[in-house]
């Protein structure tokens, strides 16, 4: 973890990626040279996103240097290691057997472990269950969604059902926002509502 005190001033020094010394920001607490956002060459430092975009990667070579800027968003410093791109190699191609390997990973998050079947979508890590052996196993709330479809009984009776519904449209009528006032060039008027006889 790099980490900067105080201020830090140009320095002009030697630089792996020219034969001519170039300004940085001095040296990290562990000798890497610091770079201020911009200020370095974008044709030969790249970080590993750009170097993957580019089709490469850094192939076992240590960082050249860090660049660091602030990040206004997460009110802190960003450090980003910077590699050079003439001794990046390029990614390594797609073999069947990775892509067999990928497959597999991605089929056994689809798995369910109690029951075998492979669903279409990831499952959650806890247990890595479907829903309807969530449910088998008392996993999942009665009071859940799922309940009416998975079992097969109702949770409601016919009275239970009216109520809710009856609950539901008495609520949603005390929750309809009164039309509010618009702005016309600067003063307000209301809006009028055109009403059939």
């Amino acid at each position: 973890m790099v980490e900067l005190h105080g201020k830090r001033a140009w320095d002009l020094r030697p630089v792996p990626w020219s034969d001519l010394r170039e300004y940085t920001r001095g040296l990290a607490d562990d000798g890497t040279i610091l770079l201020s956002y911009g200020t370095g060459p974008r044709d030969k430092l790249a970080t590993k996103r750009q170097l993957r975009a580019m089709g490469l990667r850094p192939g076992g070579q240590d960082p050249v240097a860090v660049l660091y800027f602030r990040c206004r968003k997460a009110c802190r410093l960003t450090f980003a290691n910077l590699y050079l791109v003439e001794k990046a190699l390029p990614v390594r191609p797609m073999t069947p057997a990775r892509q067999a390997a990928l497959d597999k990973a991605m089929a056994a998050r689809r798995t369910c472990r109690e029951c075998g079947e492979t669903g279409y979508a990831e499952l959650p890590k806890a247990g890595r269950t479907c829903e309807p052996c969530r449910y088998t196993l008392g996993l999942l709330d009665p009071l859940d969604y799922l309940h009416d479809f998975l079992a097969g009984e109702s949770t409601f009776g016919p009275a239970g059902h009216a109520a809710l519904e009856r609950d539901l449209t008495c609520g949603l009528a005390a929750v309809i926002p009164i039309h509010r006032p618009r702005r016309t060039s600067g003063t307000h008027t209301h809006r009028t509502e055109v009403r059939s006889a």
